[in-house]
């Protein structure tokens, strides 16, 4: 009688523990993965074999005096519970184990098949129950293959494990040590001491309960998901700003020509020298119309407009592929850029691809010293994305007559053109009809041996991920630990500093004018530094950093660029504020003792 009250006391302790987890693990949110699924089945399934087996307990206590067929009954649920508890920890190893999550719902369906014939079995097959000083002992075929069945799948559960060494030291498969140890531990007990039979319901539940710390925490994984999308939006919205910032200065430049062509015009009297005045006013005109309706207009996203091809693919992959073909000279240095998070995108990757690849070869081809430039930029609404390629070199260029006969190309496609589809490389009018044909647009900004722009824009549709989805769209960030603003109008001095930069792996942000410096920095922008050029239209260098200094905590050190005719009163500079100087007359190792210093 003593060893049927021990078996009830130390069960009822391990269902209060077991329910105590259910209540804790079912009460709240859930993210609803393959593993917290199968601890919910798992935790029910110890419940019910723990409360069945306690209900045994006391239906063999003689003053209850309970019918043969009802404990039979209990004892076929009990074995159900058994059966269907080993069948989910055998299911959760070989999913742990593997992941493979493409093969997930065939392999549940196939563990539910099982589930269904081991319940009919249980209940079919016979059983007996022998009562000996106050213990039931079952037995019977049902018992056999119970124990049969458990003892194949835990022997199953313990090849998943050991079949790859990695995973002996994964967290997940604590169950199954403890199954392995404390459950041959808990039978050997039984078999030495017959009247200590009921170790054995409280050692799954210890497992069950063991096991609710290996799985994915729901509340922690709920909470890293938000910070990770926090993230997300922090480093979207500054790839945003930053780009938005640079379309500005695109949109400034253009003006600014156009105003200095004006100028020149109003007092030019040769013919000849007007008409080529207006081919570059129209040039700069063509930049300004391109940048602010066809890149900075998001209005224009319209799902609508955009014609979709059932080819889902990565904008990281297209621009991984490109960077493996591209080739260049050692007298040409390839620089690329790209945002922080790049999404999948639906649209037809591989004339994309090809367009890309052509207009980068172009650079290539042109550029024989210097640097090209290949960068990626995105804007995005509702589940529109977009793309904005630009390649920059400094190559040969091309003349403004060559820039408007590219630009003008429209039509149907014609029979050499078709026949140029089938190669990897186009020419640049190909690619023109091509981008027109897919709803994109194509600008070219060129200077004679000055080099070339090219900014491709091209709508794509976003690739919305679903719940059944395991795309991980990941991808390393540079390593760069400083950041710098670089205040120069310059193009030569920029082009140097940028080089410079680039080789230490340093962010920058490129202003033009003084006074959008200063309002970067009422933003809330930080940077490491400030490089800004003394000799500047509208307001100098020196001018510049008194409207910094009169920023609340501006404490960030501001380096000036000086001219030749300068030196003499480099030290001057220091004195009025600045933390240094810069002499343009060595400029690429004066950069380079900034960035050591800095």
């Amino acid at each position: 009688m003593q060893n049927m009250e021990g078996f009830i006391l130390i069960n009822l302790y391990a269902l209060l523990l077991i329910s105590f987890v259910s209540i804790v693990f079912f009460s709240k949110k859930r993210l609803k993965q393959v593993e917290n699924n199968l601890y919910g089945k798992f935790l029910l399934y110890s419940l019910l074999m723990n409360f069945s087996g306690i209900l045994l307990g006391f239906m063999v206590i003689p003053k209850y005096n309970v019918p043969m067929f009802i404990q039979l009954l209990l004892n076929k649920i009990y074995l159900i519970a058994l059966l269907l508890w080993i069948n989910t920890l055998t299911l959760y190893t070989l999913y742990v184990s593997k992941k493979d999550v493409s093969k997930i719902d065939k392999t549940i369906k196939v563990f539910k098949v099982i589930d269904i014939i081991n319940i009919i079995l249980a209940l079919v097959l016979p059983i007996e129950i022998t009562i000996e000083n106050n213990s039931a002992v079952p037995s019977g075929l049902v018992y056999m293959y119970s124990y049969s069945f458990f003892c194949i799948e835990f022997l199953f559960q313990i090849i998943c494990v050991i079949k790859k060494p990695k995973n002996l030291k994964n967290k997940k498969f604590v169950p199954i040590y403890l199954l392995s140890t404390l459950g041959t531990a808990a039978m050997v007990n039984q078999i030495i001491n017959p009247d200590m039979n009921y170790l054995i319901n409280p050692v799954f539940i210890f497992i069950a309960i063991a096991m609710y710390h290996t799985i994915e925490n729901p509340d922690v994984k709920m909470l890293n998901e938000v910070y990770k999308n926090k993230e997300l939006l922090e480093e979207t919205y500054e790839d945003k700003s930053n780009f938005l910032f640079e379309m500005t200065q695109e949109v400034r430049e253009p003006l600014y020509e156009m105003k200095l062509m004006c100028d020149e015009i109003k007092d030019e009297k040769d013919i000849k020298k007007i008409k080529d005045k207006i081919n570059v006013l129209n040039n700069s005109l063509r930049q300004l119309d391109f940048t602010v309706n066809d890149v900075l207009n998001v209005s224009t996203l319209e799902v609508q407009k955009v014609k979709f091809i059932d080819n889902r693919y990565s904008l990281k992959g297209l621009y991984d592929d490109l960077l493996s073909r591209i080739k260049v000279s050692d007298s040409v240095e390839f620089r690329t850029r790209i945002p922080n998070n790049l999404p999948y995108v639906y649209g037809d990757a591989i004339k994309l691809k090809q367009i890309l690849y052509s207009l980068i070869m172009n650079s290539v081809n042109k550029t024989s010293e210097g640097f090209i430039e290949f960068s990626i930029d995105t804007i995005e609404k509702y589940d529109v994305l977009r793309v904005i390629f630009t390649i920059r070199d400094t190559g040969v260029g091309m003349s403004i007559d060559k820039i408007n006969d590219v630009l003008s190309t429209t039509g149907e496609f014609d029979s050499n053109d078709l026949k140029m589809l089938e190669k990897t490389e186009f020419n640049i009018k190909l690619c023109q009809k091509i981008i027109k044909s897919m709803g994109g647009n194509l600008l070219i900004k060129s200077k004679i041996d000055k080099g070339t722009e090219v900014i491709l824009t091209v709508d794509q549709r976003k690739f919305i991920k679903d719940d059944n989805e395991n795309i991980i769209n990941s991808y390393e960030e540079k390593v760069s630990n400083k950041k710098v603003m670089l205040v120069c109008q310059d193009k030569n001095n920029l082009e140097i500093i940028k080089n410079e930069l680039y080789k230490k792996n340093i962010s920058y942000s490129h202003i033009l004018y003084g006074k959008d410096s200063v309002d970067k920095i009422k933003s809330g922008k930080k940077y490491d530094y400030i490089i800004i050029e003394d000799d500047m239209k509208e307001i100098s260098g020196f001018e510049t950093l008194k409207l910094l200094k009169e920023q609340n905590d501006f404490d960030i050190p501001v380096i000036v660029l000086l001219k030749d005719d300068k030196e003499q009163i480099k030290e001057q500079f220091i004195k009025d504020g600045f933390a240094d100087y810069i002499l343009i007359s060595d400029l690429k190792n004066e950069i380079k003792r900034i960035i050591d210093k800095y």
